[in-house]
């Protein structure tokens, strides 16, 4: 029905071989040229040995190397296993170890990452110094770049491995299909309104689902990519404005951090003329933020929301179509999708307990791209009926926009009451004099948990007793859920995606821990 992102590229090839795909700082390849470099790769892999259904590891920035890869793996009908560059050592040797990694491909900084793997490893840096046993992408010069000669993958072949984003645990793998892949390209593509005159750059790192996504959407639709390499706002913000960007990819700590550079150097918002809109995900985020995109970059927001289980978002709000009061939300279901809110269970979850609007519940969803179960593992999602159980509090209206409260796993019971950090966390981040707080509860005799603030404040003349004053006497918090302690910090932890990872601050802050 769809084909596979190999009868994709191989058909943009033959379109359009000329026009320009992947274009960056120190790059410009055609789809002609992306389709040649993609057979070199794909025939240098498979002189290693790598055949259909096997499994490699790509541990990488965003580079065109890291595109290329994805697509040479999958026309070997092998698997895609996109790897978080952020962990350690250990953490990729358990990961090559687990999926039993025929090959993988890294950036020159990641060398020191796989000295315990012993199979193919390939560095994408032409460097005259690299540790025995490790080939250099010098040698991909001389593969010839016709297609192998080995049948193409089907539709139902497995495609890529994304890792959860692993805040609360070990990361655990989702295995996508061909058509999964290219049906969430197709949302993405009705989602943002694109057709083959479109630019878009992510700012998040593509071995995340979403941003997967968002490139493989420019791929369908013919439009054109602009690597972003290695994050920095700064990096960011001279991409869109001196290749044009019409969407870009970010989750909200980037986009705060991209507001801050233009304000600080006060760049004219006509420097950003092309651009449309800012899709993100992620985490919750202020209307301040939304309310300065449009005056900083002169464009409109796309939130959403999705998990890794279902290979793309699930829910849709977009600043410039939907009523003000519905900006800090993930809107509404969006293309193929169904969303539900359910009364919070922890024992007995049940997708028919639907909770009437306004109400706070979970949510849970069910479409097309929902996995059954994690790679490799015999552990699966939660369902009921075909419901996946996203596990995240939501509250939602009476219009039916809902908005992200927490993490079911993440509530603090203290006192007999429900506390949601992320609630609190949002309150706490209105205050004129914290930069950033992350909230978390730990053992208390009196009260069972004891909520916690960590706080990075903006001056060091923030004190405690006035964090408590602004919760007492704001109005906006029940007194039950205000910190009881608050600690100040220079930095909280957080993952490539902008999330808050809230086991380190447990481990480090928790007595039980």
């Amino acid at each position: 029905m769809f084909g596979t992102t190999v009868s994709v590229l191989r058909k943009q090839a033959d379109r359009s071989p000329d026009k320009e795909f992947i274009v960056g700082l120190e790059t410009s390849i055609s789809y002609l040229a992306f389709y040649r470099k993609v057979n070199q790769y794909a025939n240098w892999l498979a002189a290693q040995g790598v055949r259909k259904g096997d499994n490699v590891g790509l541990l990488m920035y965003n580079c065109p190397e890291l595109y290329i890869c994805i697509l040479a793996i999958h026309r070997l009908g092998a698997i895609a296993n996109l790897w978080n560059f952020r962990l350690t050592p250990q953490d990729i040797a358990r990961l090559a170890k687990h999926v039993d990694a025929k090959a993988v491909v890294i950036n020159l900084e990641f060398v020191g990452h796989i000295n315990t793997y012993a199979g193919v490893i390939l560095c994408t840096a032409e460097h005259n110094v690299l540790p025995a046993g490790i080939h250099s992408v010098v040698e991909i010069n001389s593969m010839p770049d016709i297609e192998p000669l080995m049948a193409d993958p089907e539709e139902s072949d497995l495609s890529s491995v994304i890792y959860t984003s692993g805040t609360t645990g070990n990361p655990k793998g989702v295995a996508y299909t061909h058509q999964k892949q290219l049906l969430s390209a197709i949302q993405y593509c009705l989602e943002m309104g694109l057709h083959r005159g479109k630019r878009g750059i992510t700012a998040a790192p593509v071995i995340h689902g979403g941003a997967m996504n968002f490139f493989f959407a420019y791929l369908f639709i013919g439009g054109s990519f602009i690597d972003s390499g290695k994050y920095s706002a700064e990096h960011i913000l001279q991409l869109v404005a001196e290749y044009h960007a019409t969407e870009l990819m970010a989750v909200p700590t980037q986009i705060l951090d991209m507001l801050k550079v233009a304000e600080q150097k006060q760049l004219s918002r006509d420097q950003f003329a092309t651009l449309e809109v800012i899709r993100t995900a992620g985490s919750p985020y202020p209307k301040s933020m939304v309310e300065r995109v449009h005056s900083v970059f002169g464009c409109h927001l796309l939130n959403t929301f999705g998990m890794t289980e279902n290979c793309s978002n699930v829910t849709s709000m977009h600043s410039g179509h939907d009523p003000e009061n519905a900006w800090t939300t993930i809107g509404k279901p969006t293309y193929f999708w169904d969303a539900r809110v359910v009364e919070v269970n922890h024992v007995a979850a049940k997708a028919d307990h639907v909770v009437a609007a306004p109400g706070r519940g979970q949510l849970i969803i069910r479409g097309p791209q929902n996995a059954g179960q994690y790679y490799l593992s015999d552990k699966s999602p939660l369902y009921d009926d075909g419901w996946l159980f996203a596990r995240d509090v939501v509250d939602i209206n009476q219009s039916g926009y809902m908005q992200i409260i927490d993490r079911v796993d993440e509530t603090i019971l203290s006192g007999g009451e429900n506390i949601y950090p992320q609630e609190v966390e949002m309150f706490l981040k209105k205050h004129p004099e914290i930069e950033d707080a992350a909230v978390i509860g730990i053992p208390d005799p009196t009260w069972g948990e004891m909520v916690v603030a960590l706080i990075v404040r903006k001056h060091d003349d923030l004190r405690e007793e006035l964090v408590e004053k602004y919760c007492l006497e704001s109005g906006e918090l029940a007194r039950y859920k205000r910190p009881r302690k608050v600690i100040f910090v220079d930095e909280l932890p957080k993952n490539i995606f902008g999330k808050t990872e809230r086991h380190q601050l447990m481990a480090k802050y928790s007595p039980r821990s």
